[in-house]
């Protein structure tokens, strides 16, 4: 008899355990629709931003759009045929600081004075993730010829919105062409 007792207490025990109401959301969740133009027009932005601080020679700035982790990266063709990456934030951080001072001279003098882009292909794989890339027209000292680039993002976004973490430049895929055959904007 005992037993029975026992088998019951448990039996309600786990019946009423199961139908506690469970307690109410401090807050009700808002569920946002994604919206791909807006954040692409945001992660052009991060872009433009870091290829203009670095072309006009402004480190910190350009520093800040990067992501400072050990899995970001940056690679290039160099004019000899091969080529080259900076694995991790830390080597492309000293690779970026050298160029800008070396041939940059911190903004004394500026080699790209204007950058044109065609529309980009942008595939994102979730709401932090994308790739991107695009034909890019980098206008030479004088502004006479674009030297032709085929480049490629892969960008993440944090709490402080979207940051780069790969960037993948392939220069002179083309010859140069005249700067009064690229329209203007």
């Amino acid at each position: 008899m005992n037993f029975f007792y026992s088998l019951s207490f448990l039996t309600l025990l786990f019946t009423f355990s199961c139908n506690a109401p469970s307690e109410p959301p401090a807050q009700k969740m808002q569920i946002t629709k994604f919206d791909e133009a807006t954040e692409t027009a945001a992660i052009m932005n991060t872009i433009e931003g870091e290829t203009k601080n670095f072309f006009d020679g402004k480190y910190e700035a350009w520093a800040k759009h990067w992501s400072h982790s050990p899995y970001a990266l940056q690679a290039w063709n160099n004019s000899d045929g091969s080529a080259d990456a900076a694995v991790g934030w830390d080597k492309i951080n000293a690779q970026g600081k050298a160029w800008i001072e070396k041939y940059y001279q911190n903004g004394k003098k500026i080699i790209h004075p204007d950058v044109k882009r065609e529309k980009p292909v942008v595939k994102f794989f979730n709401d932090h993730a994308a790739y991107l890339m695009w034909k890019q027209y980098n206008a030479d000292a004088d502004g006479k010829f674009y030297r032709i680039s085929r480049e490629t993002r892969i960008m993440e976004k944090d709490s402080q919105g979207w940051n780069i973490v790969n960037v993948s430049a392939f220069w002179d895929t083309e010859k140069k062409i005249p700067a009064d055959s690229i329209t203007r904007d």
